[in-house]
């Protein structure tokens, strides 16, 4: 069983407002993800030119898309 499987599992048998607190944390997780790739980007911005810049840009493109199948 995968671990995103495991964690569902345990979602499932968690009381509403125990699952409400996770979904808060949750949230704030990823909000605090954004953040720090946000402030990564600014701290570097101009660093890279030309070729470099286009291949961290599609890096950064590709990280943000979610594949549902590799859940």
């Amino acid at each position: 069983m995968t671990t995103a499987l495991t964690f569902m599992d345990e979602l499932r048998r968690l009381p509403a407002d125990q699952l409400e607190e996770t979904a808060d944390f949750i949230q704030t997780l990823i909000e605090e993800r954004r953040m720090r790739r946000a402030n990564m980007i600014d701290a570097t911005a101009g660093s890279l030119t030309g070729e470099e810049g286009e291949a961290l840009e599609t890096a950064l493109a590709e990280c943000s898309t979610v594949d549902e199948n590799a859940w």
